[in-house]
């Protein structure tokens, strides 16, 4: 028997396949080159326009500085006009403006924010005229009354409370009592726009929401006040009382006469006010009036104080 030795072959390798030849045409190649070339066209311009804001930039910023800077622009001129409580000087140290500044590096808009920070000034306007003149235009806050609500404030023709009356304030005006937080609105700032434009009363008047009863009845009271003519004139006005139900009373003259007004025909009222104080002081036995009440124009109550009558003496004085 042959023993012979068994040897295993391996099976061979599976032929490894090449990928196929791409068969790429002169074409393609060339639109290839050519979205390259676009691109690298895109990244030039992107770097020559970058370049170009960046000169601008530094052009502009040495143009500002140059006008900004140079004394041809100073201010020589400063107008300024509107202010009777508020001196010239005040007002320029609000704006913000001083003899010299430049008047192109003057912002108007921050400059006419400062003003309107003031509690006094109600509207503003700064113009520059080149080449050295700044003008100043505002219109001051007109206080016609203090409302006393726990804390004191200035009460302006539109009704609203303005500012904290201070002891440098006017002591000479009437002193609303009475009145409820709902009746009380401040100044609104916050309309005031960016462009500008000096409001008069009655454009303001117009902007503002209409006042509760007890405010309007306050503020025909004081409007009626101003008219030279009126028979309760503003500055014989101490006291002005609120009550929500019944109206107005209001303490006027020298001798605190208290009339009692009501609501409405407050016209009507004066006139009638007027010819009762003058019946009274034709009458010998009358003194003085101590009250008036006028809430109802059909039934007039008035309070007379009687004269004192000289007393008589006999031949030896007893």
């Amino acid at each position: 028997m042959r023993l012979g030795t068994h040897s295993t072959r391996r099976p061979p390798r599976p032929a490894q396949r090449r990928p196929p030849r791409q068969n790429i045409s002169r074409r393609t190649v060339a639109n290839r080159r050519r979205a390259w070339l676009q691109r690298l066209v895109a990244v030039i311009w992107t770097g020559v326009g970058a370049a170009g804001v960046i000169f601008l930039s530094v052009f502009f910023v040495f143009v500002h500085d140059v006008f900004t800077q140079s004394e041809h622009f100073q201010a020589r001129q400063i107008h300024i006009e509107g202010g009777q409580r508020l001196s010239p000087k005040v007002i320029s140290a609000q704006a913000g403006i001083r003899p010299g500044i430049n008047v192109l590096s003057v912002n108007l808009a921050a400059a006419r924010k400062r003003l309107l920070a003031h509690p006094w000034i109600a509207e503003a306007e700064i113009q520059r005229e080149i080449p050295s003149t700044l003008r100043i235009r505002i219109r001051e806050q007109v206080a016609v009354a203090v409302v006393d609500a726990g804390q004191r404030f200035l009460l302006n023709p539109q009704g609203e409370l303005f500012k904290e009356w201070e002891s440098s304030d006017p002591t000479d005006l009437p002193v609303v009592s009475g009145l409820a937080l709902a009746d009380l609105r401040g100044v609104d700032r916050s309309a005031t726009n960016d462009g500008w434009t000096l409001l008069d009363s009655d454009t303001a008047a117009s902007k503002a929401p209409a006042p509760s009863r007890p405010m309007d009845a306050v503020l025909q009271v004081l409007t009626l006040g101003r008219d030279p003519a009126s028979h309760l004139p503003a500055r014989e006005l101490r006291a002005i009382r609120v009550d929500r139900e019944l109206g107005l009373t209001v303490v006027a003259y020298a001798e605190n006469r208290a009339i009692r007004l009501g609501y409405n025909d407050y016209p009507a009222k004066y006139r009638l006010l007027g010819e009762l104080l003058a019946f009274f002081r034709n009458q010998s036995n009358i003194a003085d009036v101590e009250r008036v009440d006028l809430t109802d124009m059909n039934r007039i109550i008035v309070n007379p104080i009687r004269a004192e009558l000289p007393k008589k003496t006999g031949p030896q004085g007893g």
